[in-house]
């Protein structure tokens, strides 16, 4: 496989020496409410896979990611490969993400792919209207000045769902998300869009706010083209201060590209959350 970096305007690269790639946080990677912009985790992540993409030349099978402090913006997010093992098949990676030298995350990866063995897909997306019939998600709460990075995507919720002050049953909810530059869909841009865990904490407990994450994992099963994602938002359980969840991602004609899972520490804008 050969990377196409000029099709992935979504966090482009600067490629420095030695196996470290960089990307400088600009507002637009940032989220945060008023007085505390920093990088949304899914783009540390994302990033993190496309440096060990183009290291390898090969895809990603699965990612995980730790989350030790944060990166805000105008920072440059350094990144740095580092190859564990890499066999016919599959490469074993790790890469260190650092601002200054202070450690920010640190991500597990394997890369590569298997031909000639069976393939078939139990999990599929429940029924939801297309996009132009949902409604478009709020920011809850409303964000830093310097945190633009909703302003790169495109949400929608489904009719009558995740209603604001109102305590989900099942802690589930349906949204269809892309980026507004219209960027190829692919493991980079999914590990994006699985960061909404933390907004489905918010949801299911119906206060604003959610959390940060302290994990993050990805497991890309097959990309195929899409404009738009189907992400379904599972939350299982908070106990202790953290909250614990995972999201599905299908594309347009059902087939499942990725799911993820996270936990996040439990942090919400009004006085009884906590």
């Amino acid at each position: 496989m050969t990377i196409d970096r000029k099709a992935q305007p979504f966090l482009p690269l600067r490629t420095n020496v030695d196996g470290v790639f960089s990307i400088v946080i600009d507002e637009q990677l940032c989220v945060g409410p008023t007085g505390n912009a920093f990088m949304f985790g899914g783009v540390g992540l994302g990033a993190a896979i496309r440096a060990a993409e183009q290291a390898t030349q090969r895809e990603l099978v699965w990612a995980s990611a730790q989350f030790l402090s944060y990166a805000r913006p105008e920072d440059r997010l350094d990144l740095a490969v580092e190859l564990l093992n890499s066999g016919r098949n599959v490469s074993q990676m790790r890469i260190h993400g650092s601002v200054a030298d202070q450690p920010v995350l640190t991500v597990n990866a394997a890369l590569g792919a298997r031909d000639g063995l069976p393939e078939d897909q139990w999990a599929h997306p429940s029924e939801m209207p297309p996009p132009d019939q949902c409604e478009q998600q709020p920011l809850w709460p409303a964000q830093d000045r310097r945190a633009r990075f909703m302003d790169c995507l495109d949400v929608r919720l489904a009719p009558a769902t995740g209603r604001r002050g109102e305590r989900s049953p099942d802690g589930r909810r349906s949204m269809w998300i892309r980026l507004k530059d219209d960027s190829p869909v692919d493991a980079a841009v999914l590990a994006a869009f699985a960061d909404f865990v933390p907004s489905g904490l918010a949801a299911a407990f119906g206060r604003p706010g959610g959390g940060n994450s302290l994990d993050n994992s990805l497991r890309i099963c097959r990309i195929v083209p899409t404009h738009w994602v189907q992400c379904e938002l599972r939350i299982s359980a908070a106990a202790r201060g953290f909250g614990h969840g995972a999201i599905y991602m299908f594309a347009e004609d059902g087939t499942l590209m990725a799911s993820g899972s996270q936990s996040v520490i439990l942090r919400f804008s009004s006085p009884e959350g906590g």
